[in-house]
């Protein structure tokens, strides 16, 4: 697996510019490109998504305990096959549960329909419930969406206004060519989505503080076993205990 080039130039900048310097031998790609498959010495999971800004600042909501005694978590993450397949969105969902739950899946029940959309209710060490629903059957073409709300007893946060379904962006135009909509998250890194720019950010941290490559791998490694774990609880349509 290759880094696409341009990603690939933008992590160039952004390395020289801050004067780091990076060890070229390493396989940077997002960690859902690794399932199924034996990690290799050069090879580091990028968990991109928690370089994404609206997911820093969730998990900044529940750590300052601006929502207080968080006890459910309503995620969902919808895509189209060509964008992504149903693994990977459960490998992102269920880091992004624990990632904003702060604990660790112990049981998960899933039920999947043809590999292409599901719905996983997981259980957090911390006694926090998740309710994930994933799809890979949007038409292709359409943009990625998804919702993530966090349910405390005191307080909801969501990084989606309330009443709203779809992301905004930031900027609308309306032209003879029709309409066209542009977001930007990030001054450095002008023109990339913000999927491309969560993996240049967490690329970049990586090669700045390499001392977490075995973190990332030892968390693509449990995360990998709770996308089996999903898939074997449809199957065999029930709760599986996580060990």
């Amino acid at each position: 697996m290759k880094m696409d080039k341009k990603i690939e130039q933008a992590l160039t900048g952004l390395l020289q510019k801050y004067d780091v310097k990076a060890d070229r031998g390493l396989n940077l790609m997002p960690g859902w490109n690794f399932i199924g498959k034996e990690l290799l010495d050069s090879d580091v999971p990028l968990l991109c998504w928690r370089h994404n800004r609206k997911f820093i600042e969730l998990k900044n909501l529940v750590s300052n305990n601006v929502i207080e005694h968080v006890c459910m978590l309503r995620f969902c993450s919808f895509g189209s096959k060509e964008q992504s397949s149903l693994e990977s969105l459960i490998y992102k969902e269920l880091d992004l549960c624990e990632f904003l739950g702060q604990g660790k899946v112990i049981s998960m029940h899933s039920v999947i329909s043809d590999g292409l959309a599901g719905n996983i209710i997981v259980k957090l060490d911390n006694g926090i419930i998740g309710s994930v629903e994933v799809g890979a059957q949007v038409p292709e073409g359409s943009p990625y969406t998804d919702r993530h709300e966090i349910i405390a007893r005191r307080g909801v946060a969501s990084d989606l206004s309330v009443d709203t379904q779809v992301p905004q962006s930031s900027v609308y135009t309306y032209t003879t060519e029709g309409k066209h909509s542009y977001k930007d998250v990030d001054n450095e890194l002008f023109g990339f989505d913000e999927n491309s720019i969560s993996q240049i950010r967490a690329a970049f941290d990586v090669q700045k503080n390499p001392g977490q490559v075995e973190e990332l791998r030892s968390q693509h490694s449990h995360l990998s076993l709770l996308v089996k774990t999903a898939i074997k609880s449809n199957l065999k349509q029930q709760k599986i205990e996580v060990k």
